[in-house]
Formats: C-alpha cells, sequence, structure tokens
C-alpha cells in the first residue's frame, strides 16, 4: 500500500483536499491531504495524529474504516474506505427534507454508529450534516477530525471551542467537560435538519449560534409528532436529562419497520449515478493500462519520504470504566415528554410562564382530522352570510321599491314574514366570524396546551359546526323570503345587489344540502369529546 492513484478530486474541506484514490490493492479510497500550512501550524500534527488513533480505534455498524494514514509525513494523510454516496448536507439541500420513515432510518443508523464510536471510549463532538453520508444500506458516519478520549487531556487553549457551531452541546459551547451526551444533542440537530431542511437554532454567525444553543430553545415545530418527543429529548440543555442512545435506539426500533427502500427515489438515483462513475472511471484506467498508453491515471506517491503507515489490525480498544448498573427503566415510547426542557441556563433567574410553551399532549386522530376538525372549510358557507350582512340594507330597499303586490301565499309568505324578523342574523354571523378565528388558531397550538384545552376545543368545534348548520339554513330561509317579496323587474333593470344576491343564495344551496350530514357528524363529534378519548399527557411509557 505504497502509493495511491489518484482518480478524481472529491471536494474541498476545512482541514484539506479530499481525493477519490485506488490503492496499490484496487480498493477505491478517499484520501484526505493535508493543508501544508495547518500542517505546519503549532500543535496540529498531534490533533491529526488523535484523529487517525480515533478513527483506528472505530469500528461497526455505521463507520468508515480506515485504510492508511501517515502522521508524519511532509503534508499528513488519511485514508478512508470510499463510500458512494452523498453527504446529508448535499441531498437534503439538492433534493429537499427527507420523508418520516427515511428519518427513522436515519436515526437508528446513526444512534448506532455514535454507540460504535462511544464504545471505543471515544467522543466524536462534530456530528453535523456534511459528516453524515448516505448509502444505499445506511447511513455512515465520517470525519473524527476532532474526536478525542473522553479523558484525554485537550490540546486547545482554555475555552477555545471545538465543533460546528448550530450542531454543537450547550456544555461544548461554553468550553464545560463534553461527555457521549453531548453526541446526543448534536444528532437531535442533525435529525432536525433532515427533516426540516434547517438547523434547530437557525442560521446566522458562529457568536450568534452559540448564544441560540446555551439561551434559547430549538425550533422544532416542523418535525413529525413521535419524531418530534424523541429529538425534544435529545436537544435538552441539560445533559444528564437527556435520552440516552439506548432509548433512541428503542424509539427508532418502535417506529421504523425496516421494510424497503429507505432513501427517497432522487437520492437513491444520486448514489447509484455516483456508483456507476466510479465503475466508469476504473474502466477507463483498466482500459489504459491494458492499452500501454502512456496517459495512465496520475500515479501519486503519498510521500516520497515516508512510507505510509500501514494500518494493520486496529488497536485493542481500552477498556470502559466499570460503572454502576442502571436502574431498570420503564417501556420506551417515541412520544416521551421532555421534563425541563424550557428551563433556562441555571445562571439565568427563573422565567414564569403561564404554560410551558414546549410541552406538548398526544391527540386523538380523530380531533383535528376529516372535514370538522378543519373548522376554515366552513368558510364555504360563511363568506356569502357575511355578503348578505353587508348588503341586507339595500336588498331591503329594493324590496320596498319593488313590492309583490298581492303579497305571496303559502310557504313563500311565510318565509316573506319569517325576513321581516332578521335582528338574529347580524350578531350571529358577526360571532361565527370570531370563533371560526379562535378555533383556526387554537388548532395550530393545539398540542401545546393542557388535556383539557383540547377536550374544549373539541366540543367547542362540535358546537361550532352545529351553530353553523343552523345560520346557513336561517340566511337561506331569510334570503328565499326576502326575494318572494319582490315583483318582478322588467326591461332588464335588475340592481347589482340582486345579482350578488342570486349568487349568495346558490352558494347558501349548496352548504344547506351538506347541512344534515355535518349536524349528525357535529353531534356524534360533542358526544366523543365530552366523554370519548380526545386527548392525554405525553408520560414515560405512555
Amino acid at each position: 500500500m505504497g502509493e495511491f492513484r489518484l482518480l478524481l478530486r472529491l471536494g474541498e474541506g476545512g482541514m484539506g483536499r479530499v481525493y477519490l484514490g485506488r490503492s496499490s490493492g484496487g480498493r477505491a479510497v478517499a484520501l484526505k491531504r493535508v493543508h501544508p500550512a495547518l500542517a505546519a501550524a503549532p500543535g496540529f500534527r498531534e490533533r491529526f495524529a488523535r484523529e487517525v488513533r480515533a478513527s483506528q480505534a472505530v469500528s461497526g455498524a455505521g463507520t468508515v474504516p480506515v485504510v492508511a494514514a501517515d502522521t508524519d509525513a511532509p503534508v499528513p494523510w488519511l485514508a478512508t474506505a470510499y463510500v458512494p454516496g452523498p453527504t446529508l448536507a448535499e441531498a437534503v439541500h439538492d433534493h429537499g427534507p427527507l420523508p418520516e420513515p427515511a428519518l427513522w432510518r436515519l436515526l437508528g443508523g446513526l444512534a448506532r454508529a455514535l454507540a460504535a464510536v462511544h464504545d471505543s471510549g471515544l467522543v466524536h463532538r462534530d456530528l453535523k450534516p456534511s459528516n453524515v453520508l448516505l448509502s444505499q444500506d445506511g447511513p455512515r458516519l465520517i470525519d473524527f477530525g476532532i474526536a478525542r478520549a473522553a479523558d484525554e487531556t485537550a490540546l486547545t487553549g482554555t475555552g477555545l471551542v471545538i465543533g460546528s457551531a448550530g450542531y454543537i452541546s450547550p456544555e461544548q459551547a461554553e468550553g464545560e467537560p463534553v461527555t457521549a451526551a453531548s453526541d446526543v444533542f448534536a444528532l437531535g440537530a442533525v435529525m432536525t435538519y433532515a427533516a426540516t431542511g434547517r438547523g434547530p437554532f437557525g442560521t446566522g454567525s458562529g457568536p450568534e449560534l452559540l448564544y441560540r444553543v446555551v439561551h434559547k430553545q430549538p425550533d422544532i415545530d416542523d418535525l413529525p409528532g413521535a419524531m418530534w418527543g424523541v429529538v425534544g429529548n435529545c436537544l435538552i440543555k441539560r445533559p444528564e436529562e437527556r435520552f440516552t442512545l439506548d432509548r433512541v435506539l428503542a424509539c427508532a426500533a418502535e417506529s421504523d419497520d425496516g421494510r424497503g427502500d429507505w432513501l427517497p427515489a432522487p437520492v437513491a438515483s444520486a448514489i447509484a449515478r455516483k456508483a456507476e462513475h466510479l465503475l466508469n472511471l476504473e474502466a477507463e484506467e483498466e482500459q489504459s493500462e491494458n492499452e500501454g498508453s502512456t496517459a495512465t491515471p496520475t500515479r501519486v506517491d503519498v510521500d516520497a519520504h515516508h512510507a505510509p503507515t500501514r494500518t494493520g489490525p486496529p488497536p485493542a480498544k481500552p477498556r470502559p470504566r466499570p460503572q454502576p448498573s442502571p436502574p431498570p427503566r420503564p417501556a420506551v415510547s417515541p412520544y416521551a415528554p421532555y421534563a425541563a426542557y424550557a428551563a433556562p441556563p441555571s445562571r439565568q433567574g427563573p422565567i414564569h410562564l403561564r404554560h410551558d410553551p414546549l410541552r406538548r399532549i398526544w391527540l386523538a386522530p380523530w380531533v383535528q382530522r376529516g372535514a370538522l376538525g378543519r373548522p376554515l372549510l366552513s368558510l364555504f358557507g360563511l363568506i356569502p352570510m357575511v355578503m348578505l350582512l353587508l348588503a341586507s340594507r339595500r336588498l331591503k330597499e329594493v324590496a320596498r321599491e319593488h313590492p309583490l303586490i298581492p303579497p305571496a301565499d303559502g310557504l313563500a309568505g311565510d318565509l316573506a314574514r319569517f325576513a321581516d324578523n332578521d335582528g338574529l342574523f347580524p350578531p350571529l354571523t358577526l360571532l361565527l366570524v370570531a370563533a371560526l378565528v379562535w378555533l383556526a388558531y387554537r388548532r395550530r397550538t393545539l398540542q401545546r396546551h393542557t388535556e383539557r384545552h383540547a377536550r374544549a376545543w373539541a366540543a367547542a368545534s362540535a358546537v361550532y359546526w352545529l351553530a353553523w348548520s343552523a345560520a346557513v339554513v336561517g340566511h337561506l330561509a331569510w334570503l328565499t323570503g326576502l326575494l318572494a317579496t319582490m315583483d318582478d323587474f322588467k326591461n332588464g333593470d335588475v340592481p347589482t345587489v340582486l345579482w350578488l344576491s342570486a349568487g349568495a343564495w346558490m352558494a347558501l344551496f349548496a352548504n344547506a344540502l351538506v347541512t344534515p350530514f355535518a349536524t349528525v357528524a357535529a353531534f356524534v363529534r360533542l358526544s366523543r369529546a365530552l366523554s370519548g378519548d380526545v386527548a392525554r399527557p405525553v408520560t414515560n411509557g405512555a
């Protein structure tokens, strides 16, 4: 393994350039060559040697093995196995956030990879979307550039933060001792990015992000309900209160059925194209060798003065320190809450809130689903009611100017007399508008409130639909009776308000056809809201 053939430049990171190459044994590798300026920086070689030791010590599912390295060369380098797949950052940037089934597979794969890192006595310390590779058989964790043994002395100055702002834990941002719980925090931040396309603390300069990590609560409202609970528990400020990797794995196993391809089609196609490109490069290289061409791929001795270090078998793993066995845990559910999640940093004074804005409850699916669970659908009947409220005065003037002589008899006459008593309709319409605004607003924040609030909302929405059904029928009868009191208009001299009223009448008639079904469904909904399963607090083992 004394030389590598560099086939393609893959990119450039903060530490150096990365190439796709082939070892003398024919193995595809990703070779990282450090920038010469960095190699000459004081203390850098010690840090890079620590990276190599860390990478060699890690093995297991979801990790990428080291093939060879030389930390003493004039230009230090590191070669790892090549994974033909995009990073999580590239996949989300090019194809958008991952769907929920892929999120659970990603969560489980990264948790297993971090478990392998921690079993080796290490902490990764720089988990971020660009350090996660996506392959057909699962995610791969790469770049242990700033991983270190938990008991190893830091080579950096006091208070110097190592890691990526927005993804490191609060204790890491403040220069405090870092444990495996820091990687759990970073895992929650990475999952937020995978699900939403943004980090949990937004964008901005490094100092801004570090401040938000320490003092602000993450924005994870757009995550799916079950994923919200797991990620929220990973992003707790205090490390001792976060989920452990065992609990994260249990939640992932509970929600991931493990069937089918785990990646969406566009990402899988990108992986296939990378693999095809690699095969084409190898075929071109083999063809050039067979033809004896002088234009062979570049053959580079990684270092002419220092023979590359053969990794051989990985060094013996350090024995983990004995720890007291933890007490038995209750059954884990992905809907577990995270108490103290909204607690401010210890050095800040207490914050008194009317309710915890990040507390969530479990909602029965029927509460917000179906037509009656979406009050905004009632606008189809509410808009013509508002139109009649605004046009009622003009309509009455037109009726007085064009009276029907003799007055209408039968049902038309009854409706005409009903039209004279319309004092109830304006306040009813305004009340329905106010109720709709309240219901729509509460629906968006319902999971952040208590079980009692959810039950009240479900009952109120049922009463709202009952009142809406009665208002639709009442407005239709009122408008029909008013039109029945008018004489025919001749010579096409029809006021504009009558054309608008005709459109409102047709809209009300269409809504009136569904009011019987809405009334029955609303009574059923009201009964379920008062006595059925509406919501419950999210508790451990729920």
